[in-house]
Order: structure tokens, then sequence, then C-alpha cells
């Protein structure tokens, strides 16, 4: 049964073991851009990592395209970070000040005291990043850059030819529609003609190198999306059943994917050069995946806000128009009959329901709604 159904059965210990001694290391763009990101001890070691790897290192164009185009945000965001810190906190104490100062007589709190305190932490602030701008390691990361260039120089799959990306939005077009993955979570993605479908290309090199050399590959990513992982109650069991049999089928090889944090401990075991540090490596790793998940969190927040403001506009001008109120918005008014506007209002009760729910923030029904539909 193991057999039929290959994808659905986590790999064992020595099945994993196995592929290490034969597999392609595919790393993803984030992955290598964790090179420039962190800490001396951390570059240094990812750098090692993937020289005790060797010539079992390769990465498809499109990896190497996805880093080119990210890095310079990544070495220009780290050095606008400093200024970017203290505008943030100047704000934030700008606001303690005025709460200060607005406050009348109380019996405890000495506002010139703290006054005086918010500006000896913000002079402080300032002092400590203007420090560490000034011992910003610019030199450092370009030595890195040029040895990660060079570590990977003829380790790079060839580029797409034209024709060759036409069939692929087709073909991808029609996977993404029915949620084949990998790369369906980055169908509203808009950057260019083909962003959306970069994690595609990334698997149909893939498995080209695995059928060209008959190598299994193990695949790095910082990607935590479901068309990448199997993810059950929360829990991410390993590659979707759905890409390994994929895989098999069109490489006839095996196919595993891994964290990179995750990545790293078993590659301690395996290379020992590395093993004395890579406690601290993925200490750091995890602290930027749990600030990458808040940014993303943000983001989102921030997206369904926007949603949400967007249809209780409609619903109040929906109620307003139901409700005969003077002033209300006249091709709303015009454009259908009551009975068409109130089965929209109740879609819109739906979706506005669904979204505060979502996002923990449940909005009652205004009364002048619950007027107009009565």
């Amino acid at each position: 049964m193991r057999e039929k159904y290959p994808g659905w059965y986590p790999k064992r210990p020595d099945s994993v073991a196995k592929l290490w001694d034969t597999a392609i290391f595919v790393p993803d763009a984030n992955v290598l851009l964790h090179c420039l990101r962190h800490k001396t001890v951390v570059r240094d070691e990812l750098l090692r990592l993937f020289e005790a790897i060797g010539d079992a290192l390769w990465i498809p164009y499109q990896v190497g395209l996805e880093f080119q185009r990210n890095r310079l945000d990544v070495e220009f965001g780290a050095l606008d970070a400093y200024d970017a810190l203290i505008k943030d906190q100047e704000a934030n104490i700008d606001k303690a000040r005025e709460r200060l100062r607005q406050l009348r007589a109380h019996p405890t709190i000495d506002v010139q005291k703290e006054l005086a305190a918010l500006d000896m932490f913000i002079s402080d602030f300032a002092a400590r990043m203007k420090a560490a701008r000034d011992a910003h390691p610019s030199a450092e990361i370009d030595g890195v850059l040029e040895k990660l260039t060079k570590l990977l120089d003829n380790r790079v799959g060839d580029k797409w030819a034209p024709e060759k990306l036409v069939a692929l939005k087709k073909e991808g077009d029609d996977r993404y529609s029915k949620k084949v993955p990998p790369g369906y979570k980055d169908q509203k993605k808009d950057a260019g003609e083909y962003d959306k479908f970069g994690d595609l290309i990334i698997w149909k090199d893939m498995i080209a190198k695995a059928k060209a050399e008959k190598r299994p590959v193990i695949f790095i990513s910082d990607d935590a999306k479901e068309d990448w992982w199997w993810i059950h109650r929360g829990r991410k069991i390993g590659p979707r059943p759905e890409l390994i049999e994929e895989f098999r089928a069109e490489a006839g090889q095996d196919f595993h994917i891994y964290e990179f944090s995750q990545f790293l401990r078993f590659a301690a075991e395996r290379f020992p050069d590395i093993k004395s540090n890579v406690a601290k490596v993925e200490e750091s790793i995890l602290a930027d995946e749990e600030a990458r998940r808040r940014q993303d969190n943000a983001a989102i927040a921030q997206e369904r806000d926007a949603e949400l403001r967007g249809l209780e506009d409609e619903r109040d001008q929906i109620v307003t128009a139901l409700s005969g109120t003077p002033g209300g918005n006249a091709k709303i008014s015009l454009a259908a009959d009551r009975a068409t506007l109130r089965v929209r209002l109740d879609e819109l009760d739906r979706e506005i329901r669904s979204i505060s729910e979502e996002t923990g923030r449940i909005r009652p029904m205004d009364v002048q709604e619950d007027e107009a539909k009565r």
C-alpha cells in the first residue's frame, strides 16, 4: 500500500538518510538571502554549510533571479532600519510627551521628571542606533555576496526561453484554477506577467534536473504556504503528497522538503564542522521567521481592514437608499429595485460578519439597517 500512496506516508529516518547520500540540494531564494541578512557568525556558518554540500548544491535559474531581485532590498533595508527605528521611537515618545503634558494634577506622577526621562531614553536610543550604523559591515556583506557568487558558479540552471514561458502560463493558469500545487497561493501576484508562476518554474526545473541526473531532490525552503506543505490541523507533516507523486511520475525520483531551521539540525549531524555553531544559526533563523510572520500578519490584517471598510461603505449606502434618507446615493437608489438591494444587503451582512469573526472583531449591525430591512 505504501508504494501505491507514497506521498501519504511520512519518510522514515533510514529513507531520509539514503536521500542525503545521493540527493541534489536546492535552496530557495530566501535561504540564500539569509547569507546577507544575519550576523557574522550566522553568515559564516551558512557559507560553510553550502560549501560542505559541495557538488550536490544546485539552484534553478528562477531561484537565482529572485535572489538578485531581492538582495538589494535586504541590504538597503538593513541600512535604512537605523533611521527608521529612530523615527518610530521619536513618534512614540512624542505621543507619550503629549499625554504627560495633558495630565492634570496627579498625586504621584512628576510630569517634569518623566518628560526628562523620555528625553534621555530617545537620546540614548538614537546614539546606540548611530553607533550601530557606523559599525554596519557593508564590506563584509559584499565579501559574502562574492563568495556566494563563486560558490554557485556552474551550479545554476538555464533561463527559460520565451516560448516555454508562454506554454507554462497556460498550464499554470489551469493548475492554479484547480489548486494543483505548487504555486497556486501566489496566483494574486501582479508584479510581472510570470511572477506568479515562479514556484511552478522552480518545480518544473527540479523535476527536469532530477530526471536528467537520475537523482532525488531535497528542497530547502522558507516558504510555509500550503501549496508546498502537507499541513494537518496546523502541523506540517511533510511535502504535499501530490508533489511527491508528481515528482515520481515525471522524474522517477524521490522528493523531500525541509524548512531551513529543520534542515540545519539534520545538516549538523552530517557535517560536524558546522555543529558547534548550529544553535546560534538556528536561533537567528527562527527569530527572522517569527519577524516575517508578524510582517505577513500585519499586511493581511491591513488588507482585510481595507476590504471590510469597502463592504461597510457599500452597506451604509444601501441602507440609506432603502430608508429613503435625504442625501442618499442616487446611483444606488436608481440602479436596482428594493428587493435586489435587500438581497445584496444580506450578502454584505454575511461577508462583513465572516471577515469580522475571522479577525476577531464582531461589529454590531447598525440599528438603521435593521429598520431598513423590515
